[in-house]
């Protein structure tokens, strides 16, 4: 099985698979039977959570600096021109600076952190969902295939089927379909070498009964 060890399996396919919205319907990534919306983690609001999260953190962050900046340089023109020959103007302008730089920085990096770890868990979330539909599926499939089944945008899925397709470098054949689409076969090596160990066996055996027909006649 793959997927989550979060995930509860399928009740019809058996596998871990994440959860892929259709309309108000939710479905097994693998094999497309009716799931609950909470038993698996979602490929389309995987890591959602944190991006929007580390976009407004960002956001914030910014606010910061720029806030900072105006008020310290405020400050400055305002204590400089009240009294210009002290450096009480350099003396609020500085700390008042330093810490919002300081704040709006921490806000920034933390928000960017963010926003990759939400990244990664929906890229990774998509992954497992391509992984189980193509075990599901168990032969020569495209990425429009993919994109249509998990309902996720196609140069999305490119990637995810190159990153799949390396993992499965040994095993893993390509083709070229009538539209001009890179069509992956995950077992066409595997398939490959079974059609050839059954025709083996298949004409050792004709080969066993002519040698015993052979014998019986003479």
């Amino acid at each position: 099985m793959t997927g989550s060890p979060f995930s509860s399996p399928c009740p019809k396919c058996g596998q871990r698979a994440p959860i892929v919205l259709r309309g108000i319907d939710s479905r097994c990534a693998a094999c497309g039977a009716p799931r609950s919306l909470l038993s698996a983690p979602n490929v389309s609001l995987a890591g959602q959570p944190s991006r929007v999260g580390g976009l407004l953190m960002s956001l914030v962050g910014s606010s910061v600096l720029v806030l900072g900046l105006a008020t310290s340089a405020g400050l400055w023109f305002l204590l400089q021109s009240l009294a210009p020959s002290r450096s009480f103007g350099w003396a609020f302008a500085i700390p008042t600076f330093a810490v919002s730089l300081l704040a709006g920085l921490a806000l920034l990096i933390s928000g960017r952190r963010l926003r990759n770890s939400g990244t990664a868990h929906r890229q990774g979330v998509q992954l497992e969902a391509v992984r189980a539909f193509v075990q599901h599926r168990r032969g020569p499939i495209s990425a429009a295939d993919v994109a249509s089944a998990l309902q996720l945008p196609e140069p999305e899925v490119e990637p995810l089927m190159t990153r799949l397709a390396r993992e499965h470098a040994t095993a893993v054949t390509l083709d070229v379909d009538a539209r001009g689409q890179v069509v992956y076969d995950f077992e066409g090596e595997e398939r490959r070498w079974r059609v050839l160990e059954e025709d083996a066996a298949a004409e050792e055996a004709e080969a066993s009964r002519a040698a015993a027909q052979k014998r019986g006649f003479s």
